[in-house]
């Protein structure tokens, strides 16, 4: 990198892109100005691609851990033998994409809201993951979609706060939003801030604190308002972070700074 980089990603999943695409998903974020992209693992395969992506590009740190629609069908019993192996291997920096999910599988069509037992699956899994979350020391990368009430009560009951973590695409209340940060957590907002009908979701960001913020890209999916392609990449959270300076008011460049920071602070980068 041939400047300095400031821009940052806490969420991805570059393992779906083919080889010789991510690379060129990866010279155009350096070429946009981001300095480290996270990503995260949905299974022990994608976790595991996670770990041997970031090993190869300096950009890149993972997470690793399984998302509610794995955890709800067939979370592993030796979950925390697998990932402590993958963690071992170094370039983990977080716990994720972990959570819950009580809505739909939106690439299986799975449903899960009227459905109890594919539920507690979840919320069994979160818990072990958080639980080992703390025995590693590693924050929590989570993801949450109909279920904020339960996510935020288990969070509580497993003091969670002992390592932190960040809500990716952070869609609910002012409520809900209020009790994350005052449990030490972040909230990351990607794509979706920059369509002109999430009115909601704006205002709600114009009330959140600046230390409280990060900022994703959720590639390759969520793309921006009036996106050419369908498929997101990272070079595109450039235009997330000049969207989030405008509602927040303030100088892009100092939006990116601050987010920099609160990234850096949060998986512990020197």
């Amino acid at each position: 990198m041939g400047r300095e980089n400031k821009l940052t990603d806490i969420h991805v999943h570059l393992d779906q892109y083919a080889p010789e695409e991510m690379e060129s998903v990866l010279e155009r974020a350096d070429a946009a100005g981001v300095r480290w992209i996270v990503s995260s693992g949905m299974d022990l395969q994608s976790s595991a691609n996670a770990v041997e992506i970031a090993a190869a590009h300096d950009q890149v740190l993972a997470s690793v851990g399984f998302h509610p629609w794995v955890a709800a069908e067939s979370f592993p019993r030796d979950f925390d033998e697998k990932i402590h192996d993958l963690v071992r291997k170094g370039q983990t920096v977080a716990i994720g994409e972990v959570g819950l999910d009580f809505l739909d599988n939106v690439f299986t069509g799975a449903t899960f809201h009227d459905n109890r037992d594919l539920q507690t699956a979840q919320e069994r899994a979160f818990r072990k993951q958080i639980e080992l979350a703390c025995e590693l020391g590693l924050p929590l990368i989570v993801h949450c979609r109909g279920a904020y009430s339960a996510l935020i009560s288990i969070l509580k009951q497993e003091e969670a706060c002992r390592v932190g973590g960040v809500v990716h695409n952070f869609d609910a209340d002012g409520k809900a939003a209020n009790q994350l940060l005052d449990m030490g957590f972040r909230l990351s907002f990607g794509g979706a801030i920059t369509y002109p009908a999430a009115t909601a979701l704006q205002e709600l960001l114009r009330h959140i604190p600046l230390d409280g913020l990060l900022v994703e890209t959720d590639s390759p999916y969520m793309p921006l308002y009036a996106q050419s392609a369908d498929r997101n990449e990272p070079a595109n959270v450039d235009l997330v972070a000049r969207k989030l300076a405008e509602l927040k008011q303030i100088e892009a460049e100092e939006l990116v700074s601050l987010i920099l920071s609160n990234f850096k602070t949060l998986l512990n980068i020197g």
